[in-house]
């Protein structure tokens, strides 16, 4: 899940049916002061959706009972990850999106304009949907910012709804079934586990001819036609082998600037792919590239977030890595920054501090960590006690999480600029971004609890993904151990 996504913390039953009586009719004692819904059951799931979006978000959701129910925190990912995306953006712009399909609900529209201050032209084909969509609109008072327009299918799914009007970005949750035998499951492969919650959704809003692929195909090739009328195309895909047919689609036509991610709820996995014709955005992940969005991350107990603040900003300068600030996304918790690293800085510096442990070992000195013939990598978390010992003497931690960090919210924002200020800044801090390849361009974020302070690299795109493994693990060992990880 999203890092800042609010739903990291799970939301407390109990309480939450205490404030929505018709939630407090479905729900379920597991064992003492723990409770849960029966997913299966679609007025429970529909009552539990409604009482989320009112008490996280201030939203007031009408959903028919013959329509899709959205899941919320799965959604809240997808504009997290669009929001990443838009670093490279002019902070003053407005953004416009368009939602390609915005159903019954309009949720990440209302999201989107709720959360983010966002504006929207949301489309739908289906009458039922648009006339619901347009309500919920309506009784949240969002009537200037969010445009629901009602649309043919053969008018394409942007071509012919967008006039000279240009956007920041297009977003599409697709039908992702071709046919019943897919929606019903009886193509489902029998290793795989029942799913856990109720499908809502009828034929109209999750089946279209060819399936997410043919669906999301089209407006790869409307996109090459629109150019720059809007900064970044995205979708969502169900299936990873759609996943990979559209990353080889945007490769035969040439498209370098292409993002991937993966979206994970519980046992729910959904991609997204985005990509963009805008010269000025540098080349991301290769178009070839199956790799998905990933966060490592090490934690200490013995230092304050001050401290590796003020530790970072020393090692960042000396590596001459690139940094943005990243106020929108500051907090009273956590602290955020961009960093971009155009080459590698560190490797030197780590070979500068392997001879300086092995002539400090051969003088007959302590030396203060033992070397791993791994220690490029960081650690899965079983392995946590032993990479304690061979890194620090401390009660550091290192640990690798695949799209799984802390909530970032974000430190005192007022050091953004102090690191900013040692460091290259990223050229125009939008979408006059670096010009060359960048090795990785990353969210770093720094939060800090009262049992410790958790630093988080989560990559956002780039050239080399396993470079941000590595330069996490080098930041990691010279601030866990600076008496032998200084940088050089």
């Amino acid at each position: 899940m999203h890092p800042r996504n609010v739903f990291r913390t799970p939301p407390d039953f109990q309480e939450l049916g205490e404030l929505y009586p018709d939630l407090q009719n479905h729900l379920i004692q597991v064992r003492k002061d723990y409770y849960t819904i029966n997913f299966k059951d679609p007025e429970a799931l529909k009552i539990l959706t409604c009482s989320l979006a009112s008490q996280y978000f201030d939203l007031t959701l009408e959903i028919p009972s013959n329509r899709l129910i959205p899941t919320l925190p799965l959604r809240l990912n997808y504009l997290l990850w669009i929001e990443d995306l838009l670093s490279y953006k002019t902070p003053s712009d407005q953004v416009i999106g368009i939602d390609i399909g915005t159903g019954a609900s309009a949720v990440y529209a209302l999201l989107g304009c709720k959360k983010f201050g966002w504006k929207f032209l949301a489309t739908e084909t289906d009458t039922m949907c648009y006339e619901s969509a347009l309500n919920n609109v309506i009784i949240n008072t969002f009537q200037d910012e969010i445009a629901v327009k009602l649309v043919k299918t053969d008018e394409g799914k942007l071509q012919g709804n967008l006039g000279s009007e240009h956007y920041t970005f297009c977003m599409c949750n697709p039908p992702f079934f071709e046919d019943t035998d897919n929606m019903t499951g009886l193509s489902r492969s029998p290793n795989r586990a029942a799913p856990k919650s109720v499908c809502t959704a009828t034929p109209v809003e999750v089946i279209t001819t060819g399936g997410e692929e043919q669906f999301v195909g089209e407006i790869v090739r409307e996109s090459i036609k629109l150019g720059t009328q809007v900064l970044w195309f995205t979708s969502m895909l169900g299936r990873k082998t759609s996943l990979d047919h559209i990353l080889g689609m945007l490769s035969e036509l040439g498209v370098k600037r292409v993002a991937v991610t993966e979206f994970k709820q519980g046992n729910t996995s959904r991609w997204g792919v985005a990509w963009s014709h805008k010269p000025s955005i540098p080349p991301l992940l290769s178009p070839n590239s199956k790799k998905v969005s990933t966060t490592y991350n090490f934690t200490t107990k013995t230092a304050t977030s001050q401290t590796l603040i003020t530790q970072l900003q020393s090692t960042l300068a000396q590596l001459h890595v690139q940094t943005s600030p990243c106020p929108d996304k500051t907090g009273s918790d956590v602290f955020c920054v961009w960093v971009t690293a155009a080459e590698n800085t560190w490797a030197h510096s780590r070979r500068k501090r392997r001879r300086k442990g092995s002539q400090k070992k051969e003088s007959g000195g302590n030396s203060c960590q033992k070397r791993n013939r791994n220690e490029d990598q960081i650690l899965p978390a079983k392995k946590h006690q032993k990479c304690i010992e061979q890194i620090s003497k401390n009660d550091n931690q290192i640990s690798h999480h695949q799209n799984n960090i802390g909530p970032s919210n974000s430190k005192s924002g007022a050091e953004i600029g102090n690191i900013s200020k040692s460091v290259h800044e990223i050229e125009g801090s939008s979408v006059n971004g670096p010009s060359k390849v960048c090795l990785f361009h990353c969210l770093l974020s720094i939060e800090e609890t009262e049992a410790e302070v958790s630093v988080d690299f989560t990559w956002i795109f780039g050239s080399d993904k396993d470079s941000l493994n590595q330069f996490c693990c080098f930041v990691a060992k010279s601030i866990c151990n600076p008496s032998t990880d200084s940088c050089g």
